[in-house]
């Protein structure tokens, strides 16, 4: 089986930096320069030779908080936490990747990024998961077309039950899961539900836009 862009891109940029592998040696710490000159900062978790990746915008968060969630997704995504201020260094990223991408996003201002990538070239993104924040009503029209799964820790206090319930309704393609406990931060908080969630959303999608039309919110444990 042949690799995948993002573990050639990832072998290829690691012989390149200094930063090396971290303490903990569970990810990688690599130094990307993008098309723009911005440098920007990223962790990736292995997967398999043909893992599709999974970046992760998740300001103010770091490698360590994603560590055991990251862990325990399939081994055919990888993950990759970008350090990236704004969507426009996220798009540039995937271009460097060279190759679609699922988005994850971790708070108000990541979901708000991976919408407007989703907006700005929708063919680079392959499915969304929207952690603790909202689609902006603006970009929910190109939004929708997406396989998008909304975590929403139960005892969130960034979104609410309601809000994220009504999110789901305006995305069709959607599928809202609501671990318990898990506050503001599901992957950190309860990373084994919030893998699990995460895992099941991708076995279920299979790549179609389809298998969520339907589809109720749920608990991971259920």
């Amino acid at each position: 089986m042949s690799q995948s862009r993002i573990t050639c891109f990832v072998n290829h940029i690691g012989q390149l930096s200094n930063t090396g592998q971290n303490s903990m040696g569970n990810f990688e710490q690599i130094t990307v320069t993008l098309q723009s000159g911005t440098p920007v900062s990223i962790n990736a978790w292995p997967g398999s030779d043909a893992a599709q990746a999974i970046i992760i915008a998740g300001p103010g968060t770091s490698a360590e908080q994603w560590s055991k969630f990251a862990a325990q997704v399939v081994p055919s995504h990888s993950p990759v936490l970008a350090d990236v201020s704004s969507s426009r260094e996220l798009l540039l990223l995937i271009w460097e990747i060279g190759e679609p991408v699922m988005l994850l996003s971790q708070g108000e201002v990541a979901s708000a990024w991976v919408s407007e990538v989703v907006s700005m070239a929708p063919g680079a993104v392959t499915a969304l998961a929207i952690c603790d924040g909202y689609v902006p009503t603006s970009l929910i029209g190109t939004a929708h077309a997406v396989p998008t799964l909304i975590l929403r820790g139960r005892q969130s206090k960034l979104q609410s039950h309601e809000g994220a319930v009504q999110l789901h309704g305006a995305l069709p393609n959607s599928k809202l899961i609501e671990p318990e406990n898990c506050g503001d931060f599901p992957a950190f908080d309860n990373p084994d539900s919030a893998a699990a969630a995460l895992n099941l959303f991708i076995a279920e999608s299979g790549g179609s836009i389809d298998n969520f039309a339907a589809s109720e919110p749920v608990d991971p444990k259920s």
